[in-house]
């Protein structure tokens, strides 16, 4: 009977008590996903603010909107000589206007067969002889000017436009001579080069003819880069008009309005806002009286290419004088 019963019991223990693993190898746990839990995470990236943005500038050019700077680039005037850079060049510049001068009858050309020495000394006389009898006709003006106003004071023949602006001029060089006589008594040798840089101080009547043709020529280019460059502000002052064709003073006095107006006048830009002003109040003040005497003489038609060129040049019209061709029939 235990024979039989012990078998059983075996089989019951070893039921009970599973085998066990001797070695085992640790597996990595894997997590299961969860549903809350997003498959695939990207990196989070932080996005800068502009907090000043720029202005959106428009496509299209309304009456409320002007541009605060130039519309095209300022070209560099071309027709003018530049002023020489290196002293060669400023002898060359020197040397033209001598035989410029000597071409018109200006100043005398040395004599035939004069040595270096000899053309170099005639030529310093003669330059000196000319600023002399340049300040000498200064001071002769006065004499007539004098009596173009004794003759108006006694109601007599009206005033001409050749009288006024030869008035105008005289202020003009009187204000000048005085610092150009002490230049010429201390350094001579430099007036040359004041006529080239700083022309300006010259008097009317110390001016070579080239010299004369190269301020002129300066001041048209000077014109014509001002009409390009502040054509914005143009536009601004046109539509600051109140009523049409009438402009205010105090609208001169935005930022680059006055000289942007002194620059097309043809007149000095230097200084502050307020003796901009005054200088183009003193110049319409001019042209309205040039303007009367031009009836009044009846020389619309009567003046001359050159005369005629400076006169729509100081009003701040460009004009350039064609050639005329004859065709022979």
């Amino acid at each position: 009977m235990l024979h039989h019963v012990r078998p059983l019991a075996r089989q019951r223990v070893l039921a009970c008590y599973p085998p066990r693993r001797l070695l085992s190898i640790p597996v990595p746990s894997q997590k299961s996903p969860s549903s809350n839990e997003p498959l695939t995470t990207q990196p989070f990236k932080s996005t800068k603010l502009d907090l000043r943005p720029k202005p959106i500038k428009p496509t299209t050019l309304s009456a409320t909107h002007i541009p605060l700077k130039a519309t095209v680039a300022l070209p560099r005037p071309s027709g003018a000589p530049t002023p020489p850079q290196s002293l060669a060049a400023f002898k060359e510049e020197v040397k033209r206007d001598i035989q410029d001068a000597e071409v018109h009858g200006v100043l005398k050309p040395p004599p035939e067969g004069a040595n270096w020495a000899k053309r170099t000394l005639h030529k310093a006389i003669q330059i000196a002889k000319f600023y002399f009898n340049g300040v000498k006709l200064i001071f002769i003006r006065r004499k007539h000017i004098n009596l173009i106003h004794a003759r108006i004071k006694d109601s007599g023949s009206p005033l001409t436009r050749a009288e006024y602006r030869l008035i105008r001029t005289q202020k003009s060089d009187i204000n000048k001579v005085v610092p150009f006589i002490f230049i010429a008594l201390i350094l001579e040798e430099i007036i040359p080069l004041i006529a080239i840089y700083t022309p300006f101080m010259l008097p009317s009547t110390c001016i070579l003819p080239s010299q004369r043709e190269r301020i002129d020529s300066k001041r048209a280019d000077k014109a014509t880069a001002f009409s390009l460059e502040y054509r914005h502000i143009y536009d601004q002052l046109k539509l600051a008009e109140s009523p049409a064709n009438h402009l205010s003073l105090e609208a001169l006095s935005a930022p680059g309005a006055s000289a942007a107006v002194c620059g097309v006048l043809r007149i000095s830009t230097v200084g502050i806002d307020a003796l901009r002003i005054r200088r183009i109040q003193n110049h319409l003040r001019f042209i309205a009286e040039d303007d009367q005497l031009l009836v009044q003489d009846k020389l619309l038609d009567k003046l001359s290419p050159k005369d005629l060129e400076e006169t729509l040049g100081e009003r701040g019209m460009y004009a350039s004088i064609l050639p005329t061709h004859t065709s022979a029939s």
